[in-house]
Formats: C-alpha cells, sequence, structure tokens
C-alpha cells in the first residue's frame, strides 16, 4: 500500500509540473511569433539532449555532437539575423 501510494504522489507531481508546461509554452505563444516559438522549442529539446548525456554519460556518437552544434548555430544564426533586420 505504500508503494501504491508514493505511486499516487509521484504521478500528482508528474501532472503539476506538465500543466505548468503546457501553460508556459502558452504564455510564450502569446509573447513571440510562430517561428521564433519554433526555434526556442528547437533549442530547448537540444539542451534536454546534452543535458541527458552529461547525467546520464551515455556514449555520443560524432554524428551526435555535430547535430547538437548544427542544432546551437542556427538558433544563434536565427537570432543573428533577426536582430539585423529589426534594426
Amino acid at each position: 500500500e505504500g508503494d501504491e501510494m508514493a505511486l499516487w504522489k509521484l504521478l500528482l507531481i508528474d501532472a503539476i509540473f506538465y500543466h505548468l508546461q503546457s501553460v508556459s509554452a502558452y504564455c510564450t505563444m502569446g509573447c513571440m511569433s510562430p517561428v521564433s516559438q519554433s526555434v526556442a522549442n528547437t533549442l530547448k529539446r537540444a539542451l534536454l539532449v546534452w543535458a541527458s548525456i552529461l547525467y546520464f554519460h551515455n556514449p555520443v556518437t560524432n554524428s551526435g555532437i555535430l547535430g547538437i552544434i548544427m542544432v546551437v548555430s542556427g538558433v544563434f544564426l536565427y537570432n543573428h539575423v533577426r536582430r539585423i533586420h529589426q534594426s
């Protein structure tokens, strides 16, 4: 019974965090263009992959490193071009 209660508590915590993530994503959509939101989401995913690599000590292939570099470079390039066109 103790394990079942612990499971329900973890499910509740998970549901709360998922709801907060959904609300924050909805709020950022109101502050950004759809393209900026997509770029931010891509960067978030790349950073989560990188954090999981560091945390779990997963081996990384050269193509994985190249992919992460491409994502981060693309985000910086997008922001650079956007600043130029806003001026």
